[in-house]
């Protein structure tokens, strides 16, 4: 019962969509971050809904592509994307340790976040219009949005929290080590699965989510002194963008 309240917690912070309240007991939201693969699952469902929808009415690759861009958006409400904002707008500041903490905790946006989500989306959705719509490479799309999130519970159960009283705190405090190896478990079936799909691009495309995680580790820990809740978003989002860029750089490199 404590898992289903906790994938109710994470439905209701993590995502847009509708989900019962669940109170911040530590019981009930021991699991929640190891929950958060789940609303990958329900974004890989709709982006393959859509792109089934756009090749019935000959959508072409922009509306396409659009579609892919703005479905995770629209489904998380942008919680994700405005932990890129402040960690971007934090490491821009270049200031000591303590002043970029202060900088992810404040709720206005600066220049470089705004210049950096601008330049996120529009490497999203370039990527997004050169995937070709293979069943195959639907599947691998829906596993990134899983794998992701599969990795950033993994950030917020077993990485060392930066200083302070953050959200992201309160989770690795509720998480247990049962927590912690299902969310070690959930990235190892996405890297399974990836690699069964296509045993060199699956593999690429895990190790690049891996690379991803320890140099984010390393900036976390050189620039903030630790994780957080919004440094764990801009984990998730580098991390999408990275393994969907090797998915399709190593589908076309093979196709040579």
């Amino acid at each position: 019962m404590n898992f289903l309240y906790s994938v109710f917690a994470a439905f209701s912070m993590f995502s847009a969509l509708p989900a019962p309240q669940i109170p911040w007991e530590k019981e009930k939201i021991r699991y929640m971050l190891a929950a958060m693969p789940l609303i990958g699952v329900v974004i890989g469902g709709a982006e393959y809904l859509w792109a089934w929808l756009c090749r019935l009415l000959s959508f072409g690759p922009v509306l396409t592509a659009a579609g892919l861009t703005l479905i995770p958006v629209l489904l998380t409400g942008g919680i994700h994307l405005d932990g890129f904002m402040d960690t971007v707008d934090a490491l821009k500041s270049h200031a000591a340790p303590e002043k970029k903490r202060a900088i992810l905790k404040d709720p206005h946006a600066g220049a470089f976040a705004v210049i950096g989500l601008g330049c996120y989306l529009l490497g999203y959705f370039g990527l997004c219009s050169q995937l070709a719509l293979t069943k195959a490479n639907l599947l691998m799309l829906g596993l990134v949005h899983v794998m992701s999130r599969g990795l950033s519970a993994v950030s917020g159960t077993w990485l060392p929290m930066g200083p302070g009283e953050g959200t992201l705190n309160l989770f690795h405090r509720a998480a247990d080590k049962r927590a912690g190896v299902l969310a070690v478990c959930w990235v190892v079936l996405c890297a399974v699965a990836m690699v069964c799909l296509s045993p060199l691009m699956g593999a690429v495309m895990a190790l690049c989510a891996m690379l991803t995680l320890l140099l984010v580790r390393r900036m976390a820990m050189k620039q903030f002194e630790g994780m957080s809740g919004d440094i764990a978003g801009f984990q998730l989002q580098v991390g999408e963008l990275v393994m969907l860029a090797a998915l399709i750089l190593t589908e076309r490199i093979l196709a040579l």
